[in-house]
């Protein structure tokens, strides 16, 4: 090795150097960042450290010259030295490039080849060609006389002082020539030191010349103590390695691993990569929002530096002990660092490969944190592969292999469905034959041939290099352990926020992975994963998905149970039918509007409005079947209402990780009871973008022929109210008629408005004649004045609709609901006590079922849930039940509205599940059995073709 002639104290001291490099750039970096407030005290301390940055290169430059090993400098190790300048200049780029997005240039990595190319690189530049000169001076040495040597020697070196002092207005030159000086005195004293007496007055006075030094660079420092400090500790120290020359425990591996890693912690601080990250994410943060920041900075300077120096040390000892002829595997560090950030480059840039790098860095650019998560997330199932295999080659090989499998197939999947991979999908793998025919086959030989050619690679590779295990047993199972578990602890904690995300509840700090995950600025997306994935990375979204229960499997569930409640329902149906007229629903037009956000604001305690915004709705409701819907959300949880609507099953009956069935339900089960099974047109209208929870696909398995959307089929009529981002009510309705004057049969069509969506901005609308007094903010107030505007146009609007489906011939039926209520209340009403007090309140929306002709007058209607609509319409119909039906049917009769594991009286009051009816209870178990066997379960009811269609 070059850099092996120290001893234990010197190899110690350039170690400590190198620490106190790294401290000097953050404290640099600390120093001059503008959103820190730093007291007194503390600003003198990082100006000071600061200060030394050019002092402990110098002082490393010097330890370098000291450490020169003569009998190993030649060529060969010349170019040992630059493969450990690549093992932290190529690996760190990409790893990055990963962490911070809008630094990814072709150039830059093309660059970190040659590190010597780059003017920041400056000092290991400076060392490779000194080296250079020295291997050529020992190839053909000058002989001179010793005296002659000196004085050449001093006179350059003169030369170089005076000319590094002219140049102080020109810093990286003026470096460049004191570390070249200190490193030249460095490797002079290495071999003259014994022969220069000790004198005591002379270390006396550069001691004292030391002190103060440091005594005027902390109390008044000027620019020239500034720089006149480098040179006063440049003589300093040489007078102290002079004084206390000592080299009888010359000591070879801590000597190169200690200058190895001090070089290596050099090069990557002083990576403009590096710096520029570092000061982007201490600059990002908000002093409003972390509690004591300059602690939170001080320990992520100490955490980053801490992996920094584990890094440094671990290859620089790898790659010591390997030039000694030692075997061992720390060396590959950097092989595996390079591999992780460029799979996960890979596998992020996926998602976005049609739409460009641009896009990438738009969406991504300073979110540093969570990119940084996801690297490690990545970087744990590469530990996990690793100690599966135990060796290095095949490990290495599987990884590469399973990543650019999941990066084409996330691209595939979202270049055909606009949804990224989800754990779900992993249960596809068995329907891998079928998957391979719907992609680009030459893609697909293309990964074939090149996986073949990785296995070979690394056959080969593990046959002749790097043989044997990685790990031994003890420190496989803890990493493998290890890794599982904090993976799990992520999923865990991801889904569990995806559930507080529905409540539309503020996440907590209840463990080490929500408080990572709320820092980084996470927040929970499940209605929408691609634009969760886009921007908060392809990992954490994964993992948020991995978690996922359907429904916890009832007692008594079996074959047989589940026969004897088909049966049972079919006699009901039977029943129920010998009064129906109308054979089925095909002939009619049903129609099911989930009208966003639409819930009469003066149903919230204390809330008045100046005049009633609804006034035509309220006249509806009053002379047709209506009421109040139990909503399971607040401020959003559309598609779950939805689903309940479309399919008649409970969400309180699922699993509360099943936070999205139109995601992790609809995707991976088959034969779901869907209204449209009872009709052969069915179309689906939405006038935003249809991949929003998943609805394309999700309605491409309802059956649904036509979905009209932003993305899908062509909306005819797009217009919007004021500066409302939102298409109108009055279009969608617009929208709805051309769709029920379509056909002269009948039909089913879904209808899902964004009019009334968030945000409420005041001035939204050209005209506002609403005003708006209660327990609320001024804020909160305003906003439900925008709001309220909102609905009285839809109020309108729906005047028009009803008007003219009343004059039409067929037989049509509007079902009409609110999904939510918005989520722009916010005062003393809706906080505190009264949260738990009007809960209820805060999740009851309007609904009303309209018929253009001669219907049945229903009861139980005042409270229900979106599952007891389709039952509600057959009746109102009066049309002939399915056993599915007839199951719906008496939990309309019998089981009080139910969502959010509560049950909601008639009276709108929460009541416990004890003080249901025995027979309640009963339809209520026969109803979780047959939710089980269709969505969970074996599927024993759809044996009888007859129980849902």
């Amino acid at each position: 090795m070059i850099f092996s002639k120290l001893n234990r104290k010197t190899a110690i001291s350039i170690a400590i150097l190198g620490l106190i490099y790294v401290l000097t750039v953050f404290s640099s970096i600390i120093y001059e960042a503008s959103n820190l407030k730093l007291a007194v005290w503390s600003s003198t301390a990082f100006r000071t450290m600061a200060s030394l940055q050019n002092t402990s290169l110098i002082l490393i430059a010097l330890f370098l010259g000291l450490s020169i090993n003569y009998n190993h400098l030649n060529w060969k190790s010349l170019l040992k030295f630059y493969a450990l300048l690549l093992c932290f200049s190529i690996p760190i780029t990409p790893l990055l490039f990963s962490i911070d997005v809008s630094t990814i240039k072709k150039a830059t990595f093309v660059k970190s080849f040659f590190p010597f190319l780059l003017k920041d690189y400056w000092f290991v530049t400076m060392i490779l060609l000194l080296l250079a000169a020295f291997v050529v001076y020992k190839s053909n040495p000058i002989h001179l006389k010793e005296q002659t040597l000196t004085l050449l020697f001093f006179t350059v070196l003169a030369l170089l002082l005076g000319e590094s002092l002219l140049l102080v207005n020109h810093p990286t030159l003026n470096m460049l020539l004191l570390c070249s000086y200190a490193f030249i005195v460095g490797n002079y004293l290495q071999h003259i030191r014994k022969k220069i007496s000790r004198n005591k007055l002379v270390l006396g006075v550069m001691t004292i010349i030391e002190m103060m030094s440091f005594f005027l660079l902390i109390s008044s420092p000027s620019k020239w103590v500034v720089i006149l400090l480098p040179i006063i500790n440049l003589l300093f120290f040489s007078t102290l390695l002079i004084f206390f020359s000592d080299s009888k425990d010359e000591n070879v591996t801590l000597s190169s691993t200690a200058t190895m890693s001090t070089i290596g912690l050099v090069l990557i601080f002083s990576n403009p990569l590096s710096q520029y990250i570092l000061k982007r994410y201490i600059l990002s943060q908000n002093p409003e929002l972390v509690t004591n920041l300059l602690r939170h900075i001080v320990l992520f300077t100490i955490s980053t530096i801490l992996l920094a120096v584990i890094y440094a040390f671990m290859v620089s000892i790898g790659l010591s002990l390997r030039f000694q002829g030692i075997k061992n595997k720390l060396f590959t560090l950097p092989v595996s660092t390079f591999l992780i950030s460029t799979c996960y480059l890979i596998f992020n840039y996926s998602q976005f490969y049609g739409q460009g790098l641009k896009t990438l860095i738009w969406r991504q650019n300073g979110r540093l944190y969570l990119a940084l998560i996801n690297l490690v997330l990545i970087t744990l199932l590469y530990l996990i592969i690793q100690t599966v295999l135990n060796r290095f080659w095949y490990a290495n090989t599987v990884f590469v292999m399973l990543m650019l499998i999941w990066s084409y197939a996330n691209f595939a999947k979202i270049a055909a469905r606009d949804e990224p991979i989800i754990g779900s999908d992993l249960g596809l793998i068995k329907s891998l034959p079928d998957i391979v025919k719907m992609v680009n086959l030459n893609v697909v030989f293309g990964l074939i041939i090149g996986l073949i050619l990785l296995i070979v690679i690394s056959a080969v590779l593990q046959h002749f290099f790097l043989k044997g295990r990685i790990y031994k047993f003890p420190t496989r199972m803890i990493l493998f352990v290890g890794s599982c578990l904090i993976l799990y602890g992520f999923a865990q904690t991801e889904n569990q926020l995806n559930l507080i995300a529905w409540k539309n509840q503020k996440p907590t700090n209840d463990n080490i992975f929500y408080t990572v995950l709320n820092d980084s600025g996470f927040q929970a997306h499940p209605e929408g994963l691609e634009v969760a994935a886009n921007k908060y990375g392809p990992a954490t979204t994964f993992m948020g998905t991995l978690i996922i229960k359907t429904m916890d499997k009832p007692s008594g569930y079996s074959q047989n149970k589940i026969t004897s409640i088909t049966k049972k329902y079919q006699k009901l149906a039977q029943h129920i039918n010998k009064t129906r007229k109308n054979k089925s629903l095909n002939s009619q037009t049903i129609i099911y509007i989930l009208s966003e956000s639409y819930a009469d604001p003066r149903m919230v305690p204390t809330v008045k409005l100046s005049k009633n915004p609804i006034p035509y709705e309220q006249k509806i409701a009053r002379n047709n079947t209506s009421g109040l819907m139990y909503s399971s959300g607040y401020g959003g949880g559309t598609a779950n209402i939805e689903f309940e609507a479309l399919t008649g099953l409970s969400m309180n009956n699922f699993d509360p990780s099943l936070v999205t069935p139109y995601v992790f339900l609809v995707p991976k089960v088959n034969n779901l009871p869907v209204i449209t099974d009872y009709f052969k047109t069915k179309n689906a209208i939405h006038p935003y973008t249809g991949t929003t929870y998943n609805r394309t696909t999700v309605f491409k398995k309802f059956g649904f022929q036509h979905f009209y959307n932003f993305n899908g089929d062509k909306l005819t009529y797009t217009k919007k109210l004021g500066n409302s981002q939102y298409v109108s009510d009055d279009s969608a309705y617009l929208q709805l008629l051309k769709q029920i004057d379509s056909t002269n049969k009948g039909q089913f069509i879904q209808l899902s408005t964004m009019q009334n969506h968030m945000p409420y901005v005041p001035g939204t609308y050209s005209k506002n004649e609403f005003k708006a007094t209660g327990d609320l903010t001024n804020r909160s107030l305003k906003k439900v004045e925008s709001y309220s505007q909102g609905l009285n146009y839809t109020d309108q609007a729906l005047k028009m609709l009803i008007k003219d489906v009343s004059k039409m011939k067929k037989h049509v039926t509007i079902v009409s609901y609110g999904d939510h209520l918005p989520g722009l209340y916010d005062g003393s009403i809706v906080s505190g006590n009264n949260a738990t007090k009007y809960d209820n309140r805060l999740h009851q929306t309007n609904y009303f079922i309209y018929s253009n002709f001669k219907h049945q007058t229903l009861k139980h209607t005042k409270i229900v849930s979106p599952n007891m609509f389709t039952p509600m319409v057959f009746e109102q119909t009066d049309t002939k039940v399915t056993p599915y039906v007839a199951l719906l049917t008496e939990i309309n009769r019998y089981v009080p509205a139910a969502e959010r594991s509560k049950f909601m009286a008639t009276n709108g009051k929460y009541i416990s599940k004890n003080s249901l009816s025995k027979k309640a209870k009963s339809i209520l178990k026969d109803y979780k059995l047959i939710q089980y066997d269709i969505s969970a379960g074996k599927q024993y009811s759809l044996k009888n073709q007859k129980f849902i269609k």
